[in-house]
């Protein structure tokens, strides 16, 4: 069962094309409140505020996958989806279950260059 008092935030990574143009993204579970709608944790909320806090982000691309969906082609055309937004938007991978959720961030470490959005000080700290 899902604790929301466990995990505080999720990560957000960057992936990057070939061509050096990177979009911030989070993969998150699928989740519904009581009604049956979709709803976010609190935990990828705060991570969403955080990484347009770093990134400059405008806005959320949602990219919901499925047990039975080609991950591949899923992952490669929702980065590049947002590529071709106006403005800088996060992908939120919204996955049906964990299991697909870690097949998905396999799929885009394969696909794409990956790395952690970091804050300023923590930037400053690694160097």
């Amino acid at each position: 069962m899902f604790n929301e008092t466990e995990m505080k935030v999720v990560p957000a990574y960057f992936a990057k094309n070939p061509a050096g143009m990177s979009v911030p993204f989070i993969v998150s579970l699928m989740l519904v409140d009581a009604d049956h709608k979709p709803a976010l944790p609190p935990s990828v909320e705060t991570s969403i505020d955080r990484t347009a806090g770093i990134t400059g982000a405008e806005g959320v691309a949602l990219a919901n996958v499925y047990d039975t969906d080609d991950l591949r082609a899923l992952a490669v055309n929702s980065i590049n989806r947002a590529h071709g937004l106006k403005e800088l938007a996060i992908v939120l991978f919204r996955c049906q279950s964990a299991p697909t959720a870690e097949q998905l961030m396999t799929v885009l470490n394969d696909c794409f260059e990956l790395s952690l959005v970091k804050d300023i000080a923590a930037r400053g700290s690694d160097e």
